[in-house]
């Protein structure tokens, strides 16, 4: 279970929030990628292949791609509290 809060992680760290990886991403144009490849740029989405990839059991990738919305969406909350302030 540990690596699935793992890939979880490591998946939203890659589609919004490590700046390191945003950097290259710009770079290399991600964000003008046609409508295709967006998926790889949502958290739900990439944590299901992702989970589904690694663990090759379609209950564990469900289990990753609800885990990356739930992080996604409480480094949103918290960032934008903080901001409040």
């Amino acid at each position: 279970m540990i690596e699935v809060v793992g890939i979880a992680v490591l998946v939203n760290l890659f589609t919004h929030w490590f700046r390191p990886i945003q950097w290259v991403k710009e770079k290399i144009g991600w964000y003008k990628l046609p409508d295709l490849f967006m998926h790889l740029n949502c958290s739900k989405c990439l944590g299901l292949w992702v989970g589904l990839i690694v663990t090759q059991n379609i209950y564990l990738a469900a289990i990753t791609s609800l885990l990356s919305y739930l992080i996604d969406n409480t480094i949103y909350f918290v960032d934008n509290k903080r901001k409040e302030y």
